[in-house]
């Protein structure tokens, strides 16, 4: 099918979506995207795998060919944010379109007088600058009566689940009558793509590379999403430098090895959904959201860490202590995430909303993967100790004073991570995170 606004193109100006590398075209891509949203929510993990492989194979794909085809795909829309904008756009429409066809027709549904339908009409159509009075007048309203219609739906709307069928209906009935809406969707998904690197510490507008000049202000961040990316590059630098690790580099490298210690050891703050006292369906969607982005943040950070910390392990900078001191870390965050892996698997199973219920499970995949690739890191860890002990030695402990957080039982998960591909796929911005960020 081809997205909304589309019309027939000659091959000159064929629509981006529909050109096609190996085979297959982007709008084969959100499809199949989609399928697999839709086959993970029904059947959970590992069970939705066979479905998924069928459903490849009636596309004439397996999963190593599926693979390929994606990522070279996902290269082009990185280096063509506009291009990627349009492809999240369209798979949200994908996804929008899946919805609606497990949903009752609500265009009917009245309040104060004015109906679903005609509520999105004027409300679409206002935004061209066509006068009020008109619009109402012409659908047999008084604007009293629009007021309050207006007012009514609007407060109802901000109670709704994304995923109402009065939400569902209401966006699919405003594209009807926006004739821009199409261009509109795609430039805020493109803004929504971009401000979606909050995730990877990218908050708040804070997108600068750390380099031993802006260091300082990673580590004085509030949020601790930055001070994790941080980490990340920090240790990175001293990786990639082997024959310019000076005293001011190692000054950085050890910052980064005490924020790492310490986001493991003692995670971010916020509650998240360890909180929620009651059926994740019956929490209102501005407070589920705050639940969720939390819970997010905790898995995050440790995500972005631990591997960093194993690496460093291997280059040449901790002290025997530090090492251990490290790997003690790392069993303290699987104790402090695995309990919050467990809750997230057991809302999954009475949640019945399907935003929420893509929210669970994608947040089941992430903790999954996260415990089992700390785990993994334990067992293979590898240590190089620095070329001249000494040098380091008197920064043992950090040089933040931080005593070397006690050794804890580690933990060992279980579960099929669902091999390269699937790890792959789970990473990428695909349907889950696109449906929270445009509010379908």
């Amino acid at each position: 099918m081809r997205p909304a606004g589309s019309g027939t193109k000659g091959s000159d100006d064929m629509d981006p979506l529909e050109q096609k590398r190996n085979g297959y075209s982007l709008a084969d891509c959100a499809e199949i995207m989609a399928a697999m949203s839709a086959l993970k929510t029904e059947h959970g993990e590992p069970g939705y795998q066979p479905h998924f492989q069928q459903f490849l194979r009636s596309k004439g794909l397996t999963e190593s060919a599926w693979a390929t085809v994606w990522n070279d795909w996902h290269k082009v829309t990185e280096a063509d944010p506009a291009l990627g904008a349009k492809f999240h756009t369209y798979m949200a429409q994908v996804q929008q379109r899946r919805l609606m066809a497990k949903q009752p027709d609500v265009s009917g549904e009245v309040i104060e007088g004015v109906s679903l339908a005609t509520y999105a009409k004027i409300s679409a159509q206002s935004q061209t600058g066509a006068a009020i009075e008109g619009l109402v007048a012409g659908e047999g309203l008084t604007m009293e009566q629009w007021q309050k219609g207006n007012a009514a739906w609007a407060a109802k709307m901000g109670s709704c689940s994304p995923t109402d069928p009065i939400m569902i209906q209401f966006g699919q009935l405003y594209q009807k009558w926006a004739p821009n809406h199409q261009a509109m969707m795609e430039a805020t998904t493109q803004a929504a793509l971009e401000s979606s690197n909050a995730q990877g510490g990218m908050a708040g507008g804070f997108n600068k590379e750390l380099d031993l000049d802006n260091a300082h202000e990673f580590w004085a961040h509030d949020d601790i999403r930055i001070r994790a990316r941080g980490v990340r590059e920090a240790i990175r630098i001293w990786e990639l430098n082997w024959n310019d690790r000076d005293a001011r580099m190692r000054k950085v490298t050890q910052q980064a090895y005490d924020e790492a210690i310490k986001i493991l050891t003692q995670g971010p703050s916020g509650a998240g959904l360890m909180a929620l006292n009651q059926p994740a369906d019956q929490v209102d969607i501005h407070a589920w959201s705050k639940m969720v982005e939390e819970e997010q943040t905790q898995q995050g950070t440790s995500d972005l860490v631990h591997g960093s910390l194993k690496d460093l392990a291997g280059e040449k900078f901790m002290s025997a202590q530090q090492n251990e001191a490290a790997q003690n870390a790392i069993r303290q965050a699987i104790t402090r995430l695995q309990p919050r892996s467990q809750k997230v698997n057991e809302i999954f199973a009475g949640v019945t909303d399907e935003l929420k219920k893509v929210q669970v499970r994608s947040l089941i995949d992430d903790y999954r993967e996260t415990l089992n690739d700390m785990q993994e890191g334990l067992d293979d860890w590898d240590y190089s100790e620095p070329e001249d002990e000494a040098s380091s030695a008197p920064m043992a402990a950090g040089s933040s004073g931080m005593s070397a957080p006690a050794a804890s039982t580690a933990i060992t998960t279980s579960g099929d991570d669902g091999g390269g591909f699937l790890a792959m796929l789970k990473r990428l911005p695909i349907i889950g995170n696109i449906l929270r960020m445009l509010g379908l």
